[in-house]
C-alpha cells in the first residue's frame, strides 16, 4: 500500500501501533523498508521488524 505518514501518524492514538506489512518482501512492487517508513513518519518512531515466508513486516511505535 502506499504510505501517507502525515496521516497516519494524524489518526493512529498517541499509544497505537502501525502494523508496515510488504507482502512479498523485497520482490514487491510497492516495497518500503521499514526504517523508510519510520523515517517518513513524523517524530521518532521505534521499530521490530521480522521476515515471514516471502515477505517482511514491522510493529511500529512512536518512541516516547
Amino acid at each position: 500500500m502506499l504510505l501517507f505518514p502525515t496521516e497516519t501518524a494524524r489518526v493512529l492514538a498517541p499509544d497505537g501501533v502501525l502494523l508496515w506489512i510488504n507482502q512479498l518482501g523485497q520482490d514487491g512492487p510497492l516495497y518500503l523498508p521499514a526504517e523508510d517508513v519510520a523515517a517518513a513518519l513524523p517524530g521518532q518512531w521505534t521499530a521490530v521488524e521480522a521476515e515471514a515466508g516471502w515477505g517482511s513486516w514491522a510493529c511500529m511505535r512512536r518512541a516516547h
